[in-house]
């Protein structure tokens, strides 16, 4: 029987190597050895006259048969002439599902690589967009895009030409070059298949920050809604056994788990402490009306109005422990939205940037973060860009703070 590739199959970007069957919307990541093995069935032909095309040795014509069959069973090869017979719903695994999909620009013009090309101590941009869990105005999914966008036209990224490390930027702030040495690169977005489920997605989500994490890389996690914290602080978990979290945000995010519909960004730290997924909740900058006031042994709350007091960031930093590595998540909303406006659930009477960038230098300094997120940046509601250039600024910021630290111990 001839077979031929089904007039379903599609690349939806043919510079990353990741072809999708347009009915079932599965898409999966194709070697080069796949793409030319499928370009031979752009004409009709049978297994065996496949075969007799590529260079094998006798070995591994059993393998390569095999391999051929699980095209046929997940329809990407279907019998010529195709019909609507051919409309199967049994998907294999050709290679890996592919869990990113690369993008036009980088944050900061920095090199774009695949998963499997990070390295031991790369700083990982991630974008995430996603924000179905949202309950204030939905927009958050075009955050990280926009946020490379802007960046990449503010920043070159400058490499070695020997190791692809950075040269850097010149820090005023910290008198010195800042990332220098370091690889910085952005492996893209997390795929995100149209319909699918909230627990669908977090754990594609989950599976690109376990291999980062495997890699002994650094994530930095562009959002998307805040539910998605959830998904990466229990890689962190999974990989650390024992870590914490530190939360700066307007709200609590505590909200209750409904029955049938557990997943919403005003909800994920409820998840987190009920799966034990941290050894403690550290939370920063909640002000206005809470819900209710949650009291517990492995919980911490600094409301804005004590961090504005005298000495009161040094105060309540100085409360967590120094025991354990933390992961950190930070929601833009924090901050006034007379500052950052792009957010879908402004709070009034919101933090300063100076308080937030002196809260998150301080922390940086305290305790070792192993990887942070940046979340619920709105495009669609920001004015001029404010927020999402405000948002790449932090993202510097912080990324500085944590290796003036290393750089210290060094």
């Amino acid at each position: 029987m001839k077979y031929i590739v089904s007039r379903f199959l599609v690349s939806p970007d043919p510079t990353n190597g990741i072809i999708q069957n347009t009915l079932t919307g599965e898409r999966f990541e194709a070697t080069d050895e796949v793409l030319k093995l499928l370009s031979y069935f752009k004409e009709p032909h049978t297994f065996t006259e496949a075969l007799k095309s590529v260079r094998i040795k006798s070995n591994e014509v059993t393998k390569v048969r095999s391999f051929l069959t699980s095209l046929r069973t997940s329809k990407f090869l279907v019998p010529y002439p195709e019909n609507d017979s051919a409309r199967g719903s049994s998907m294999l695994t050709l290679t890996n599902k592919a869990l990113v999909q690369s993008t036009k620009r980088t944050l900061l013009s920095c090199p774009s690589v695949d998963l499997k090309s990070i390295k031991k101590h790369d700083i990982v941009f991630l974008g995430v967009p996603f924000d179905l869990g949202t309950t204030g105005y939905p927009g958050a999914r075009f955050a990280p895009d926009r946020m490379r966008e802007l960046s990449s036209d503010a920043f070159e990224y400058h490499a070695d030409i020997f190791d692809g490390t950075a040269r850097g930027w010149f820090s005023l702030e910290h008198d010195r070059h800042v990332f220098e040495g370091r690889k910085i690169v952005d492996i893209g977005n997390v795929i995100l298949q149209i319909g699918e489920g909230f627990d669908q997605f977090y754990d594609r989500l989950g599976k690109v920050v376990d291999r980062i994490l495997q890699k002994s890389a650094f994530p930095v996690i562009i959002g998307g809604d805040h539910s998605c914290s959830y998904a990466s602080i229990r890689s962190f978990k999974k990989k650390c056994g024992r870590i914490g979290t530190i939360h700066i945000d307007a709200h609590t995010d505590l909200g209750d788990l409904l029955p049938g519909i557990p997943n919403n960004h005003g909800n994920v730290f409820t998840r987190v402490l009920d799966e034990n997924l941290v050894q403690h909740l550290y939370q920063f900058g909640v002000r206005g009306m809470i819900g209710k006031k949650l009291v517990s042994k492995n919980y911490s709350l600094f409301p804005l109005q004590q961090l504005t007091v005298d000495d009161g960031l040094h105060q309540a930093v100085a409360q967590i422990d120094t025991e354990v590595d933390y992961y950190l998540s930070l929601d833009i909303d924090v901050l006034d939205p007379a500052i950052a406006p792009g957010t879908g659930t402004p709070v009034p009477f919101g933090m300063r940037t100076e308080t937030l960038c002196k809260l998150l230098s301080l922390i940086a300094s305290r305790v070792t973060i192993l990887g942070f997120d940046l979340v619920e940046v709105n495009p669609m509601v920001d004015h001029g860009n404010q927020t999402c250039e405000l948002a790449n600024t932090i993202v510097l910021h912080l990324l500085a703070a944590i290796e003036s630290r290393e750089h210290k111990k060094n």
